[in-house]
């Protein structure tokens, strides 16, 4: 069984998206439907750094708790824990939590062109 864990201390601050993540690991021997994931925090009262996936790649949030607006290609909307959110490629993309608590999503990507 292949297997990741992990808490709140394993969290990193990436400035280019004004988050917390931990990155996905690539599990050796399995056949991996993505390129790349991570869990990633969006703490209360933050915005995720509006931006456009590098290289083409489409992307999937599936929202794990907590609630906020996401905005995808000028269109926004009230997303919250069990919802999936598709990013096609090159639309920029923002999400900002106006909670009290901290938005936890999945996110994976594929299909970039390096």
């Amino acid at each position: 069984m292949h297997m990741h864990s992990w808490d709140a201390d394993d969290l990193t601050f990436e400035p280019a998206y004004n988050v917390k993540a931990q990155r996905l690991p690539r599990f050796d021997g399995a056949a991996e439907p993505y390129e790349g994931g991570a869990w990633v925090v969006v703490p209360p009262h933050t915005t995720m750094s509006e931006h456009v996936n590098p290289d083409g790649e489409s992307e999937l949030f599936y929202v794990i708790s907590g609630s906020g607006e996401m905005e995808v290609a000028g269109e926004r909307s009230r997303v919250k824990f069990g919802d999936t959110i598709f990013i096609p490629p090159h639309e920029k993309h923002l999400l900002v939590n106006d909670t009290d608590e901290p938005f936890v999503f999945l996110s994976l990507w594929w299909g970039g062109q390096p």
